[in-house]
């Protein structure tokens, strides 16, 4: 028997418990069932699966309920002599005193806090494993923590340690999450006693959140085989922990006993934030044993001097498999030789630093795809190196200063944020500091953010040895002493360019610099963003007007001084050929751009789709086509005269006034009766304070048949 989760069941009928043969009932994600009678669950004897997850309305018969008789007992459920398969979501208050779920071979239990718990089930389907998600007390688990494969326990109190104080091994337990533990100081505490070999012996998952008091993995020598079979390992806010790992130095409890040395040869993954306690992640034991981590993620911690404890450990080749690696907000982490290896092994792909001022002197390999520098000083722009890991020995131990360029010829992406002392990027210049190149021929995005002191991304003496042919996304933002974003010269290599986004550069007068020149082909753009530069009065130069033909969507907002789009006495540009992709237009608060003329090119297109203005005052009149499906009219206060508007032509003939829907002022909105809109669908008028008049004349209803929406918004007048 089973209800979809749109059943509106709200109590399961008294006769469901005259199914005598029934043997699986699946209620899951019936959000509205909130009783099941008494007794009913005890009379299904021969129900073997039962699927209660997602009921978060259900209650059940507790100790403190008023109307006890009501409800049904969890301890029915272990009345049903067949049952082995069972999944529900119950508050921590349900379980009966001594209540415990007898032994099941599938089971998938939340107790407690469902915000919490709930964000991971996502509705999914009946469970396969044996999953446990518990919030305050385990007690009423305690013989299906025996079998759990995933565990999640959150406010749990009252247990210093996972082993021995739950009397278990975990030896089945592949995934472990634990939040706001705050009586537990070790996972596993063998001070005292000998722990068994198999205790955590086959943990792929390790999560540990807000583990205030959490000291350690393990107080005294590890069982053998300890996280040999680990993953992925988050770790955030325990801010007692200085070790994380066990050192690998301590002997068993049998003295005659070799050293057990941990390793973590499975380890892929390692995520560690606000840790401030800690010196270092791993003991110089286990650095051989990492030749599978590809991912390392380390984050505010405060403290955190190296990577691997010991500085004199061997560099090459221990960290083989390392793709990804993001160093953030590490005030004390230096370059050692023991940390350059995180720079210089030849699979890193990712590299980001944010924040870690005393990492002067690293070294990157040439293969590296992806660069994030954030906040980076003079000294480390300054000291940046490059080389190819076949000469990084030779490299690393010459005494030379190195003044070859920075080549990164695998590079397709690069950020650079908040580095305040930059004043150019290619190539590398800083205040107070020397010159290096920079090339990367295969880039295809760059990002600039908060470089204040940045005045030109590229100079024109480089141009003869640095390549944009690759480059598809260019994004900078809050650069205030950019005047323009791309030297001429360079402008002519940006053909595969498709997103084009510019963000609050005050002093930016040009996008293209000193754009005299006959034509430069934007053939590939796609996208283009400009907000807050109040010295452009421009976008484009002329001689792109006729390469914008893959141009979709174009928004503008907040360009005070904008006043054309593209400038020049007459633009070459037809109205049906030239922006004949371009679907979406958003212009908003560009108070001194001007209507008709020039402008028109960018509201003529035939693929014109969706129209946003808002706060244009002179914009009007203009036209756009009638084919259009989404109109939004915001903020247009300025009355303007009506003037005589003449359409554009189209490919192979004269197009008629019908054709395209003409804006003449605000007053009037839709001057001409005959206008057939039925592609509109979208239609929103606000605070058009002069609007008198949306449509004069009758209206015919075969010329609005699209229309799904209209909001007409604070238009008062005065």
């Amino acid at each position: 028997m089973q209800a979809t989760a749109s059943t509106d069941i709200i109590e399961l009928p008294t006769e469901a418990g005259d199914l005598e043969n029934l043997r699986l009932l699946d209620l899951s994600y019936c959000f509205e069932l909130r009783r099941i009678t008494p007794n009913l669950i005890r009379r299904l004897s021969d129900l073997e699966e039962l699927y209660l997850h997602g009921c978060s309305s259900l209650k059940w018969a507790t100790e403190n309920s008023i109307k006890k008789e009501s409800y049904s007992s969890l301890s029915e459920l272990n009345s049903l002599p067949k049952l082995v398969v069972i999944s529900l979501d119950i508050s921590s208050e349900h379980p009966p005193d001594g209540f415990v779920f007898r032994r099941l071979l599938r089971f998938d239990v939340c107790i407690g806090r469902r915000e919490w718990l709930y964000g991971k089930r996502d509705f999914e389907t009946r469970p396969i494993s044996r999953s446990l998600r518990i919030s305050k007390s385990v007690d009423a688990c305690k013989q299906l923590l025996e079998d759990v494969d995933s565990l999640q326990l959150a406010d749990v109190k009252g247990h210093p340690n996972l082993i021995p104080s739950l009397d278990l091994v975990f030896r089945k337990l592949t995934s472990l999450d634990l939040r706001s533990c705050h009586s537990m100081q070790c996972l596993i505490d063998a001070s005292k006693q000998q722990v068994p070999i198999t205790a955590l012996s086959n943990l792929r998952k390790l999560s540990l959140r807000d583990m205030f008091y959490l000291e350690e993995m393990c107080n005294a020598p590890q069982p053998q085989g300890f996280l040999q079979k680990l993953e992925d390992v988050i770790i955030s806010d325990c801010d007692k922990m200085q070790v994380f790992f066990p050192i690998a130095e301590l002997r068993s409890i049998e003295q005659e006993v070799p050293s057990r040395h941990l390793s973590l040869q499975s380890l892929k993954i390692v995520e560690i934030e606000r840790c401030y306690n800690l010196k270092y992640i791993f003991p110089m034991s286990v650095a051989n044993s990492l030749g599978q981590l590809h991912t390392l993620k380390i984050k505010s911690c405060s403290q955190l001097e190296d990577i691997i404890q010991d500085q004199q450990v061997a560099y090459k080749c221990l960290l083989q498999s390392l793709r990804e690696v993001l160093l953030i907000d590490l005030p004390q982490l230096k370059i050692r030789n023991v940390n350059g290896i995180l720079l210089t092994q030849s699979s890193l792909q990712k590299l980001e630093v944010d924040n870690c001022p005393q990492l002067t002197h690293f070294i990157i390999l040439t293969t590296i795809q992806e660069l994030v520098f954030r906040k980076m000083t003079n000294e480390q722009f300054s000291n940046l190196q490059s080389c190819k890991y076949e000469e990084l020995e030779q490299y690393q131990t010459s005494s030379q200063h190195h003044p070859l360029p920075i080549c990164f010829p695998n590079l397709i992406r690069i950020d650079i944020l908040e580095c305040e002392s930059l004043k150019s990027l290619f190539p590398i210049i800083v205040a107070q500091g020397s010159s290096k190149n920079l090339n990367a021929p295969n880039l295809q995005t760059l990002r600039i953010e908060s470089c204040f002191g940045m005045e030109e991304i590229i100079q024109d003496s480089q141009v003869s040895t640095i390549s944009f042919q690759c480059l598809r996304e260019v994004q900078v933002t809050e650069c205030n002493k950019l005047k323009f974003l791309f030297p001429i010269c360079v402008a002519n290599s940006l053909g595969k360019l498709q997103t084009l986004k510019i963000e609050r550069c005050f002093g930016m007068e040009e996008i293209i610099q000193d754009s005299q020149v006959s034509t430069i082909s934007f053939q590939c753009l796609r996208e283009v963003q400009v907000t807050e530069c109040n010295k452009l009065k421009f976008l484009f130069p002329t001689c792109v007007a006729n390469s914008l033909g893959q141009l979709q969507t174009l928004r503008i907002k907040s360009c005070s001084q904008l006043q054309v789009i593209i400038p020049g006495p007459e633009v070459l540009i037809s109205m049906s050929q030239g922006l004949a992709r371009l679907n979406k237009v958003e212009l908003i608060n560009l108070p001194q751009l001007k209507g008709r003329d020039r402008n028109d090119i960018v509201l003529t297109s035939p693929s014109l789709y969706v129209l946003f203005v808002r706060d244009c005052p002179q914009l009007t009149p203009f036209i756009v086509p009638t084919n259009i499906q989404e109109l939004s009219f915001s903020e247009m206060t300025e009355k303007k005269q009506i003037s005589n508007v003449t359409v554009p032509e189209r490919r192979g003939g004269t197009s008629t006034c019908t054709e395209y829907l003409t804006i003449s002022n605000f007053e009037e909105l839709f001057e001409y009766s005959e206008y057939n809109l039925s592609s509109l669908k979208i239609l929103t008028l606000s605070k058009l304070t002069e609007l008198r008049v949306i449509w004069r004349g009758p209206i015919q209803v075969e010329h609005f048949q699209n229309l799904t929406q209209l909001t007409v918004n604070d238009c008062r007048s005065k």
